[in-house]
């Protein structure tokens, strides 16, 4: 009981002697700006470029970054340098180098990595498990997972060793230990450690049953059983049958007709020339025929589709890290919104519909809009520049209390939509929803501030560029009734330049009044 004790006494002592780090004012110095990521762990500037020091000084990560993220919950993090991502340990050990495109989190022990467009793997002790040939892997399942390298597929296990070769157009799901494959046009199996334990010559190959299936070997029907060897057999019956006398005749009007005649005499006429298709049964007097009013029905049932983009939009912005959190890094603070007084107006001017089906309830919808967005700061502070160009809070002349400070930017929209519409009651008016990509281009940009004084200016509005994207592209879904509809949008392009401002991705969601226009 005293051992359990003494262990607690410590375990409470040990924390509050962490959480009683601060950084001591003599290391202070030496940065230009510190912030305090976890108790005791400090990420600093200096020169504009950052780092990670413990609050004695002792150096984790030296200040030569663009970036440090925060720290996961096993103690990594990732790092930006010069447009290229890397991973280091709390400790100070690098694991990742900064020279990949991107880095997705750990999983299961394991990170994939991108680089020159190839894919690969490390796990959390540094190793590069996987090297980066791969144009695409799949999530791992059992120990192993589906690889893409030169257009062929194939799979590794989690140590990176291919144990089927990457030479297959095609790898079907594992069953009972078998997968089928696709070479060279030609059908086969394999076993889970890539023998071919049905060669691949079979053109098709139907289900197994009761140890054999039939195949299609050099166009004709046999036996195999699960090794692929050939069985003396009986030949399987062809599940295709002959089709019916079909012949092109020409009848006294000098028109051509399709004349389709079975066994019982029964005939199908199919005029070309015309319109017309009769269909004539003997044995039932079945006539069908599409002409006169029944043509005229038929021509009313197919609709011309009509998308729902153009009209007046009002939403709310807001933007996200790379994590999908709205909740920013210490360092990008000053970019915190006042998320009720941030939003955007759009007009949709322009658009255009293409039907997919005859019922015209499925189709593509594109157009043109102008988007104004804005993004109300909740700080006091004045977007600039640092010596490297990065965008930077700069302090407000005299500490003058700002009544509005925002971002304004001005986009052209131009999205591509696919659209469904639910018939509802009510004839013309149907529920539809769509989703599909945007793109804009930036045209005009600018910092308003309204000071909350009576000193002289009282408003600026600054233009400039502030490294805004010029392009940006993203993905929107939209669903309504009638005239009234909901819409959301996420962008893929971050709000700034890369390397040149805060990871930040702009998001909106609001409402869209339909106008026919």
């Amino acid at each position: 009981m005293l051992k359990q004790f003494t262990v607690i006494l410590l375990t409470i002592f040990t924390c509050l002697t962490t959480m009683a780090q601060t950084i001591e004012p003599e290391i202070a110095t030496l940065y230009e700006r510190h912030w305090e990521i976890e108790p005791g762990i400090y990420r600093v500037m200096k020169e504009g470029r950052v780092g990670i020091i413990k609050a004695n000084g002792e150096i984790i990560v030296p200040c030569e970054y663009n970036q440090v993220w925060n720290l996961d919950d096993d103690g990594y993090f990732r790092v930006l340098k010069a447009g290229k991502a890397g991973v280091f340990h709390i400790s100070g050990q690098i694991i990742i180098p900064a020279e990949y495109d991107q880095i997705w989190p750990f999983s299961e022990g394991l990170a994939k990595v991108l680089k020159h467009g190839k894919l690969g793997y490390f796990n959390k002790q540094g190793a590069q498990v996987v090297p980066c040939v791969y144009q695409q892997i799949w999530a791992f399942d059992n120990d192993k997972a589906r690889v893409l390298k030169n257009g062929k597929i194939g799979y590794i296990n989690s140590t990176g060793h291919e144990i089927i070769p990457c030479e297959y157009q095609q790898i079907w799901s594992f069953e009972n230990g078998k997968a089928r494959i696709l070479k060279d046009g030609k059908v086969g199996y394999i076993d889970e450690v890539g023998n071919e334990v049905v060669p691949p010559m079979y053109t098709h190959i139907w289900a197994f049953e009761d140890g054999k299936a039939k195949a299609l070997l050099d166009g004709q029907m046999v036996w195999i059983d699960e090794s692929g060897t050939p069985l003396d057999l009986p030949v399987p019956e062809n599940d295709y049958e002959q089709p019916s006398s079909t012949k092109v005749i020409t009848n006294n009007n000098k028109e051509k007709e399709v004349l389709i005649e079975d066994e019982d005499g029964n005939k199908t006429h199919i005029k070309i020339l015309g319109g017309d298709i009769v269909i004539n049964e003997k044995g039932s007097d079945t006539y069908i025929e599409i002409g006169g009013r029944d043509r005229d029905r038929y021509r009313h049932r197919t609709r011309r589709f009509k998308g729902h983009y153009t009209g007046i939009e009002f939403g709310f912005n807001n933007y996200v890290t790379y994590d999908g959190s709205t909740s920013l890094p210490p360092d990008d603070s000053f970019m915190e919104l006042n998320t009720s007084k941030s939003n955007s107006w759009a007009i949709n001017a322009l658009q255009w519909s293409i039907g997919l089906n005859r019922r015209g309830n499925l189709g593509l919808v594109t157009g043109l809009g102008i988007e104004w967005n804005n993004y109300h700061f909740s700080k006091d502070m004045i977007l600039g520049k640092n010596d490297n160009g990065y965008i930077v809070e700069t302090p407000v002349p005299d500490n003058r209390p700002m009544e509005k400070n925002k971002l304004v930017t001005t986009h052209l929209n131009v999205p591509l939509l696919m659209e469904f519409q639910i018939p509802t009651h009510r004839r013309g008016n149907p529920f539809y929803i769509s989703a599909g990509g945007i793109g804009g281009m930036r045209i005009n940009s600018y910092n308003r501030i309204i000071y909350d004084d009576n000193l002289d200016p009282h408003k600026q509005k600054k233009k400039g560029s502030y490294n805004l994207q010029k392009f940006r592209y993203g993905a929107m879904v939209r669903m309504g009734y009638r005239a009234i509809n909901l819409f959301g949008t996420y962008y893929f392009s971050t709000l700034f330049e890369e390397n040149k401002g805060p990871e930040l991705y702009p998001v909106s969601v609001g409402l869209s009044i339909y106008l026919d226009l």
